[in-house]
């Protein structure tokens, strides 16, 4: 009966044994299973991170992309309108020396034609012309040279006068 006792206490306690073998596998296999799960998630909100830096360095990249050709299209816009300025101003300077030129021919000219129907009696009245004509051309460039926000240049159509032989005499 003893043994019997004995061998039922010992099978009872081997049975015990193996259950908390039992029970300690299962919990260690639990937590395995837990921290490849944490390893698993952690590795995963290390690549949602890490691709969220690399996305966040394109973001930035095309920022500094899209504000460098803004800056080069501001610069290429600016540099085009100081030409078209450039061109302008060259424009308006070689018309009123272009129109200078003309009117003093034309001051010339009739002067001259005067001198020839008249045998060179003009010639005091011709200098006063010509100084007319020099003094409206200075006047001319005065107007040019203030910029265009002071004064805006009005193009003179003015042409020196000059008179005619028989307006002289009545003068006289």
């Amino acid at each position: 009966e003893e043994e019997r006792l004995a061998e039922e206490a010992r099978i009872a306690e081997e049975e015990r044994l193996a259950e908390e073998a039992r029970i300690a596998e299962e919990e260690r296999l639990v937590e395995e299973a837990r921290l490849a799960e944490e390893e698993a998630r952690l590795a995963e909100e290390a690549r949602l991170a890490e691709e969220a830096r690399l996305a966040e360095e394109a973001r930035l990249a095309e920022e500094a992309r899209l504000a460098e050709e803004e800056k080069l299209a501001e610069e290429t816009r600016l540099a085009e309108e100081e030409r078209l300025a450039e061109e302008k101003k060259r424009a308006e300077e070689e018309a009123a020396e272009e129109e200078n030129r003309l009117r003093e021919e034309e001051a010339n000219q009739a002067v001259e034609s005067k001198d020839d129907d008249e045998g060179g009696w003009l010639l005091d009245e011709k200098n006063e012309d010509t100084e007319k004509a020099d003094v409206e051309i200075e006047e001319d460039e005065e107007t040019e040279a203030k910029p265009a926000e002071d004064a805006p240049a009005e193009e003179s159509t003015a042409v020196p006068i000059v008179s005619s032989p028989e307006e002289s005499e009545e003068e006289e």
